[in-house]
């Protein structure tokens, strides 16, 4: 059971009881970190909208979360209004021009450097927003300024990218001599110089000199991204894919080039054909996508919408390696996401100007007037399996499932091999003969949801594996 402290600002800080973070209100926030979190629960109290919550939530875990998303990644987004009505938002950087002459991408460094699309996807975010922009990046600036906490998954991150770090950015602030310790602080004042850019120059932010410092530091280790490049504009408005499963449930998704198809494909053979969700979502998935965890949930809901964002920096972390002195980590999307063995012109092959496949998207589905759910996680290529695990069994029991009872269900994975790791508490039916068992609680999903029944308040679940908070406002 979940229980909660009601402070004098109305807030409703949940507990983590029972394994799970689940929050209750008229409005809501869920975040990967507590401060983001807070940010967008400040912003609602301010008047803003889920817009603004899930815009300032984003830009705090911008400076909480650099090794995971920032302003030189990229992001898409669902959004559900109360009508009933869902679009979503694609903001992930084109290939480089220099790929139509020739220049050959690498899985990270240097040559693997992508266009950053999140600029110009929060600034869609920004545009649906009601606060101003200053206000609404004020509580990530401050953060940058007087410094993050190093959490036990930010320091598992940069163990696990030392070498890659150490390769191509010595000189980044997230190297030092000794191991930072959890609870440390971090300053990153020139990621907050970043967010004072942004606030005054919006999608063009890499359009002057911020860009001119990728553009020749890329160049110096090798690189080719180039400032021509970096005027893209890459956020689009566009329709979500949907189809209704068997059953009656609805379900919505953002649209190729993520993988919100594929999440549709595999429920449909597991639901309609009986097929094993493991087989299934094997079959759907694009399987030349690499393991691309470097990426983090935000939801945000009022009274109207609810806002689900998921934005990233790819690689499993640090995206590219190649790190800015400020701290800007910049992607890898077209090292990750096309796919480098594949000839050109086919399906896929690095092309210069096409979007990058990508293993990102977030979901809605509904049953009944006014009954919905919304969400998604991180997690590169198990990002599919675990909302397929998901939105299975809301398919099978409805979307009355106790939120609670669904983010700590016992999960499965794939290696990027294919081979099937399972909880050691998952049940034996969903297991495959050959599966891994790993510990309970110890798969890497970071599960956000966001449930309605029709009436004024909302639930919203945080997955406390990876430390996320749920926070409500009556």
């Amino acid at each position: 059971m979940n229980t909660g402290i009601e402070t004098d600002s109305g807030v409703m800080f949940s507990r983590l009881l029972g394994e799970h973070s689940v929050a209750r209100g008229s409005r809501v926030v869920t975040a990967a970190t507590a401060n983001a979190a807070a940010a967008g629960v400040a912003i609602l109290h301010a008047g803003g909208n889920a817009f603004d919550a899930a815009l300032a939530a984003c830009l705090v875990e911008t400076v909480a979360l650099p090794m995971k998303c920032g302003l030189a990644g990229d992001l898409v987004a669902l959004v559900r209004e109360r009508s009933g009505r869902v679009t979503t938002i694609v903001s992930i950087g084109p290939g480089c021009a220099a790929l139509a002459q020739g220049a050959q991408l690498s899985v990270v460094g240097p040559a693997s450097v992508g266009v950053p699309g999140a600029p110009d996807g929060y600034a869609a975010l920004a545009q649906r927003a009601t606060l101003p922009l200053a206000t609404l990046a004020r509580p990530a600036i401050d953060a940058a300024r007087r410094g993050v906490v190093w959490t036990r998954p930010m320091l598992a991150y940069l163990k696990q990218s030392l070498p890659l770090l150490q390769r191509y950015s010595a000189d980044c602030p997230y190297l030092r001599h000794d191991m930072p310790a959890e609870g440390e602080r971090i300053a990153l004042p020139g990621l907050g110089d970043l967010l004072e850019a942004f606030v005054e120059k919006g999608a063009a932010l890499f359009e002057g000199p911020a860009g001119d410092e990728i553009v020749a530091r890329v160049g110096s280790l090798g690189g080719f991204v180039s400032r021509a490049d970096l005027h893209a504009r890459p956020a689009r408005e566009v329709a979500p894919a949907s189809a209704v499963l068997p059953g009656g449930l609805r379900v919505m998704t953002t649209p190729a080039p993520t993988q919100g198809p594929a999440l549709i494909r595999a429920l449909q053979r597991h639901l309609g054909d009986g097929e094993p969700l493991f087989d299934a979502v094997a079959e759907a998935r694009h399987a030349h996508l690499a393991r691309d965890e470097g990426t983090s949930v935000v939801t945000a809901a009022d009274q109207d919408t609810v806002v689900v964002v998921v934005h990233s920096n790819s690689f499993p972390r640090f995206g590219s390696g190649v790190v800015m002195r400020s701290g800007l980590v910049l992607n890898n999307r077209p090292g990750r996401g096309f796919n480098l063995d594949a000839p050109a012109g086919t399906s896929g092959a690095p092309t210069a100007g096409a979007i990058p496949p990508t293993t990102l998207h977030a979901w809605a589905v509904e049953c009944g007037a006014g009954s919905f759910a919304a969400g998604a996680t991180p997690g590169g290529i198990n990002q599919l399996p675990w909302n397929a695990q998901t939105l299975s069994r809301l398919a099978r029991e409805g979307l009355h499932t106790p939120l609670g009872s669904l983010l700590v269900a016992p999960c499965w994975s794939v290696d990027e091999n294919g081979a099937q790791l399972c909880e050691a508490n998952l049940d034996a039916a969903a297991r495959i003969d050959g599966a891994r068992a790993v510990p309970a609680m110890s798969l890497g999903t970071a599960r956000q949801i966001v449930v309605s029944d029709g009436d004024e308040h909302y639930s919203a679940g945080a997955d406390p594996r990876q430390q996320a908070v749920a926070l409500g406002v009556f």
